[in-house]
């Protein structure tokens, strides 16, 4: 029987204190809050909307779990992550408390068995992915019931400002809309004060509670060790395993570097499984298994493992490769001690790891052209909806572009309104023959897969498929016939590709200018300040200061005193480059560059006086003899780096930056020229 309409929850009276201590006792086998939490879990019961700040570890869930008890009618969690919603479900479930999820991994029959224990009222807890919103069967699911409470997990994700940016986020101020505009909790690990702001205002959220528990994790050890090759990396990351016990997270930068170190590893004896979404579902899903039940000690992963893991015992988090903000560094090294016992976050870095991440940001950060193609490419399909590659959209460019830029360029194109990307239903891969006629098959699965593509209408220019359909006419199980399109691939026989990477997109819009529809000056001001962020996370690695009180004082939190745990304070740093971002073949800083008298500083104040004769204006137009003193101190070697000079703005750096940075790097190189190490295209 349907149970009846509740009255919403901003007009019933808030839970008292004994029913917060009760609820926390008797269903959490919890004696105390944490830091923080009390104060998140008081204003969401007194109908008050919340920004939840909280370290990696805290308790962010308990701060909606708990109120969710409490409070009538439902709450609805929005998560990135379909493992992270199973774990929690699983471990409510067990707790007694009635949670589901809703989500792709299950098929049509079981969702809308779910949707139906919704509106029956046999859920306290939904959790659901952003794009779920994107059903119209599960908002009109959640129209008819009360949703009293709507918690968003990694809300930095709903901002253009923050590391992680998800466009299908921004759906969600209109979710809360269509839920009748329910009590919100927005809560993540990472947010400086500037993606606070944006969250909230993209929220709508008028007048928040605002809990900023603290960044600080004092049973953490802040670590760098320079490591000039990949030689060293594998014997600095080896002497750490051995002198380190307990569980560990390596994280890599590639798919390619992920596999190395895992053969490095294991080929030493350490038991270790790679992570990473170029390997199919069940191998991934093994991989966690093993490591979560402590039968792998390591997991060498992308950032594609790790948002909602919850292993306390992590002993160490190993950086091999220089993460791109400092954002993505805090949050993934936050994954070590969660227990609260000591343990290591240990950064390997070399000068060079700089250039692989300025190639990722290149990457994601097209051109305007760039993403113009990329609609008039969609545009001019006949069908309703698109399942493309990124690869086969890049195909059909006029001008071959970065993978990676034709995936921001959808972002794009979708945040302006023009294109949409569909749910994720169906396993929808690509598929096209190279060889015509059937090769001589190595295995009796790679025969009937290949005799099932050859029937496949127009595989010769490429034919999406629909990979569970696929795989019952081959009359195999669907990671097996998957498998064998890998195999027959790397054979050269067809291309392939696995349907994670390809999502259904449609055209909303048809309009003859697309660049009259994008927010320009974000897009042309993105890479200067990616490159920005990027300048902070090498500072990090190069600071000859407290470790710890650079990370605080990035998020914006005052900082007393030295942590006394990390390398700097304990005096145990090794030697290597202090300040400023060294490049191989870059000098040490000589003790007059720094000052208004040196020659760098003279050469800047030169190069002023001929810019503002050739522009008739007063020199100080260009930039103060302030702001001169401080390039010639700091030798900033990119742009985004000199953004981060005082006096140096956006439109001065576009109108002067080149000119200025190639006299700085003139001169700290002697017009040696500077070599880009950067990867192929493959590799990340």
């Amino acid at each position: 029987m349907a149970t009846p309409p509740l009255t919403p929850a901003h007009c019933m009276p808030a839970p008292t204190s004994p029913d917060i201590e009760a609820c926390l006792r008797e269903r959490f086998g919890l004696t105390g809050f944490r830091d923080g939490q009390r104060d998140v879990v008081e204003a969401l019961l007194a109908g008050r909307s919340t920004l939840a700040v909280m370290p990696t570890g805290r308790g962010k869930s308990l701060c909606y779990q708990l109120p969710a008890l409490l409070l009538p009618g439902v709450t609805v969690v929005v998560s990135p992550l379909i493992a992270l919603m199973k774990d929690q479900v699983d471990a409510l479930g067990a707790r007694g408390i009635p949670a589901t999820y809703v989500n792709s991994s299950l098929d049509a029959e079981a969702q809308a068995e779910r949707l139906a224990g919704l509106a029956s009222g046999t859920w306290r807890l939904v959790y659901v992915a952003p794009e779920r919103f994107r059903q119209r069967a599960f908002l009109e699911a959640l129209r008819a019931v009360t949703v009293s409470l709507l918690a968003i997990d990694e809300a930095h994700c709903l901002s253009q400002w923050g590391h992680d940016f998800r466009p299908d986020y921004l759906k969600l101020r209109a979710a809360r809309e269509a839920c009748g505009n329910p009590v919100v909790l927005a809560a993540t690990a990472t947010a400086t004060p500037e993606v606070r702001a944006d969250i909230i205002g993209q929220l709508g959220l008028v007048d928040p509670h605002v809990v900023v528990s603290g960044f600080d994790r004092p049973n953490l050890r802040y670590v760098v060790r320079h490591t000039p090759s990949e030689e060293a990396k594998t014997d600095k990351l080896l002497e750490i395993l051995a002198r380190v016990p307990g569980a560990a997270i390596v994280y890599a930068a590639t798919r390619k570097n992920v596999e190395g170190v895992t053969e490095r590893l294991t080929a030493a004896g350490i038991p270790a499984v790679a992570y990473h979404a170029g390997l199919g579902d069940e191998e991934r899903a093994s991989a966690q298994e093993r490591f979560m039940a402590s039968r792998a000690r390591v997991v060498v992963a992308t950032n594609a493992f790790g948002m909602g893991i919850d292993k306390p015992d992590v002993r160490a988090v190993i950086h091999h490769d220089l993460p791109g903000t400092l954002e993505a560094y805090y949050q993934e090294a936050g994954r070590a001690g969660r227990d609260g016992a000591p343990a290591y976050c240990v950064l390997l870095y070399s000068p060079a790891d700089r250039y692989l991440q300025e190639f990722f940001i290149e990457g994601g950060c097209p051109r305007p052209e760039t993403v113009a193609g990329v609609y008039r490419v969609l545009a001019a399909r006949p069908e309703p909806e698109i399942f493309l590659s990124q690869e086969a959209i890049n195909r059909q460019l006029p001008h071959k572009a970065h993978d990676m830029a034709v995936g921001t360029s959808l972002l794009w194109l979708e945040r302006a309104g023009l294109i949409e990307r569909l749910a994720r239903g169906a396993a929808v891969a690509e598929v096209r023959m190279v060889r015509a006629g059937l090769p001589a098959p190595r295995s009796a699965i790679q025969h009937r897969v290949l005799e099932v593509v050859d029937r496949l209408p127009g595989v010769n220019a490429g034919a999406p498929l629909e990979l569970g359909a696929f795989a019952a006419a081959v009359g195999e199980p669907r990671e097996a016939v998957h498998h064998a399109l890998l195999a027959l691939r790397a054979r050269g026989v067809l291309e392939y590709v696995p349907p994670a990477r390809t999502r259904g997109l449609r055209v909303l819009v048809q309009v003859e200018d697309p660049l009259a529809r994008l927010d320009l000056p974000y897009i042309e001001g993105k890479q200067a300040r990616e490159l920005g962020r990027l300048d902070r996370m090498v500072g990090f690695a190069t600071a000859q200061r407290c470790r710890r009180n650079v990370i605080l004082d990035y998020f914006g939190e005052r900082t007393t005193g030295r942590c006394g745990r990390c390398d700097v304070c304990l005096g145990q740093t090794d030697g290597g480059p202090a300040t400023g971002i060294q490049r191989p073949g870059v000098p040490p800083r000589s003790g007059v560059e720094g000052t208004a008298s040196g020659p760098l500083y003279d050469s800047l104040v030169r190069l002023r006086g001929r810019l503002a004769r050739e522009a008739d204006v007063p020199a100080y137009k260009i930039f103060s003899n302030q702001t001169l003193e401080d390039l010639a101190a700091s030798r900033p070697t990119s742009l985004g780096a000199m953004l981060a000079v005082r006096g140096v703005g956006p439109e001065k750096l576009s109108r002067y930056g080149g000119e200025f940075l190639g006299a700085i790097l003139a001169h700290v190189q002697g017009d040696a020229p500077i070599r880009a190490l950067k990867p192929s295209p493959t590799e990340r």
